[in-house]
């Protein structure tokens, strides 16, 4: 598993730029030294790592809110006009950010000022840092059911106090007791047990005093934790709480993957855009020119048969025409080519009288006499087997004891 980075914007309102801490944590381990400089140096070490950023809690209010459960797109909507007579500032200027559900109708919510916001995020774009999620550092105590974490830091003189999985504020080591004594008194919100760490400054004897035997304080024992960063080591449940939302909210990791391939999507889409085009113009093209060879085809047809008015396919009415033309123009068997060919056949047949030929456009028919039907039958197949015509019996009648049949030969 790969160590994760967790930088924390420092609260120097001195300084002409913003200035950070980060170190690299895996599987509950620290694996870097704690690092300290400008987000441009920042920028440089993580050499385009994602991390998780914790902004100064102090800028961030985390509390809750009653809305009517509903959909969430729905309550981030309404949530900013919730809020608004819980606030001294108008809620145009504040980020509102919608956590997660306590109970029915109770949720967690943060608020901070636009111009924060803004703030944060240009610089940390600027400085090209990637950003998985943006949280309070109020949130970096550990958190347990039903306590408080408190952690105090001697060099700013802030105390970062964790009261819930997303709830937290921060406060000066002077006003801890205060904030403790107000939580005691309102017995609904005192908490089971105060954890501290780092706390040597705090007056031991007064905040036994605060806690009034509701909860009780336990001084935690740490040397291998030095800084906020380092709380992220001890076992916690962890909340995907995130102040990127709405306006702010991050592009996929997809998109900031393709990122770099914009500028060749582009040009390709411009290629493709132009090949498309190239295409209809030569689809146009082509269809110009086809019109103009259909004109020539029918006017040809026209030239060719001026006695059809009606032209609908040139190309078949053509094919149809010719056709005809070519039949019309073709020669059957010739009369005494037929008659050279049947003659001998009909005098090899004993008993057969023809009593009328005729012939007309290679066609001949006959008129016979013959003792049975055998023997017209008989002479019918002679004449298919020995002859190249098609030979077709008409008809057939016994008289006399004389068979009389009509047959017809003509060309295949």
């Amino acid at each position: 598993m790969a160590a994760q980075v967790h930088l924390r914007l420092l609260s120097l309102p001195k300084q002409g730029t913003l200035q950070a801490c980060w170190i690299r944590i895996n599987d509950g381990r620290i694996v870097s030294d704690l690092k300290l400089g400008s987000l441009s140096h920042a920028a440089e070490d993580l050499a385009g790592e994602a991390c998780i950023v914790y902004v100064p809690g102090e800028d961030v209010l985390l509390t809750q809110i009653r809305l009517p459960d509903n959909r969430r797109k729905q309550l981030i909507k309404a949530l900013p006009y919730a809020l608004e007579d819980e606030l001294i500032d108008d809620v145009e200027s504040l980020h509102c950010v919608l956590g997660s559900r306590v109970e029915a109708g109770l949720y967690n919510v943060a608020v901070v000022a636009h111009d924060k916001m803004q703030l944060w995020t240009s610089s940390l774009e600027d400085a090209r840092i990637r950003v998985l999620k943006l949280l309070p550092d109020s949130l970096l105590p550990p958190f347990e059911d039903d306590s408080w974490s408190v952690f105090s830091e001697a060099n700013t003189g802030q105390t970062l106090v964790r009261t819930d999985l997303e709830q937290g504020f921060v406060c000066s080591q002077q006003n801890l007791i205060t904030f403790i004594q107000t939580a005691v008194a309102q017995r609904d919100k005192a908490p089971a047990k105060i954890k501290l760490f780092h706390c040597e400054n705090i007056d031991e004897s007064a905040l036994e005093v605060a806690v009034s035997g509701l909860s009780e304080a336990e001084w935690m024992d740490t040397p291998q934790i030095e800084d906020a960063l380092s709380l992220l080591t001890l076992e916690s449940e962890h909340t995907d709480f995130n102040l990127l939302q709405g306006q702010y909210a991050p592009q996929s990791r997809l998109g900031q993957h393709l990122r770099p391939w914009y500028s060749s999507a582009a040009l390709l889409g411009l290629l493709l855009l132009i090949g498309v085009a190239s295409n209809v113009i030569q689809y146009y093209s082509l269809q110009e020119k086809n019109r103009q060879l259909e004109e020539k085809i029918i006017a040809t047809f026209r030239q060719a048969f001026p006695e059809i008015k009606r032209v609908v396919n040139p190309q078949a009415q053509m094919r149809h025409h010719l056709s005809r033309l070519r039949g019309a123009n073709k020669q059957g068997p010739s009369f005494a080519k037929m008659l050279s060919t049947i003659g001998p056949l009909a005098k090899r047949e004993k008993n057969l009288q023809i009593t009328n030929l005729r012939y007309q456009k290679g066609q001949m028919e006959l008129l016979m006499e013959l003792p049975d039907l055998q023997s017209l039958e008989r002479f019918k197949q002679t004449l298919s087997s020995r002859t190249p015509w098609n030979v077709e019996l008409k008809s057939a009648n016994s008289t006399n004891n004389k068979v009389q049949g009509r047959m017809l030969i003509y060309e295949k």
